[in-house]
């Protein structure tokens, strides 16, 4: 789960308003200059589960929601508040002989929905 950022906001904060700490975080100046823009790219605030051999992804996805799902409003207010947009990415891994479940539980898709989020899947095969 990404909280992104397209301003000066002081992503770090987060840390501290949540009680969660990011798997990694970045201020806006301390991403990467955009080639298109000369401007940095956004600041964000990254939580992400531990990689997993697991070919049932609403395991994964469950052990997230567990993870953030007291703190759903205080997500939603940081990001109303300071112009904060989240987005779920989901990356699975498989071998060409397995094939993984992928599918979204409704308790995933209600808080997809009340936090106005977006969900982006990249599959990579071994």
């Amino acid at each position: 789960m990404h909280l992104i950022f397209d301003n000066d906001f002081d992503v770090h904060s987060i840390t501290k308003q949540l009680g969660i700490a990011p798997t990694e975080c970045k201020l806006r100046d301390e991403t990467r200059m955009s080639p298109l823009t000369n401007k940095p790219i956004e600041g964000f605030w990254t939580l992400k589960t531990e990689e997993k051999e697991e070919r049932d992804l609403g395991v994964v996805l469950n052990e997230l929601i567990e993870n953030i799902s007291a703190k759903l409003p205080d997500i939603k207010k940081i990001c109303d508040e300071n112009g904060g947009i989240v987005v779920f990415d989901i990356i699975p891994f498989f071998d060409g002989d397995s094939k993984p479940a992928l599918y979204f539980e409704r308790d995933f898709l209600d808080i997809v929905n009340y936090l106005n989020a977006t969900i982006q899947i990249y599959l990579y095969m071994r």
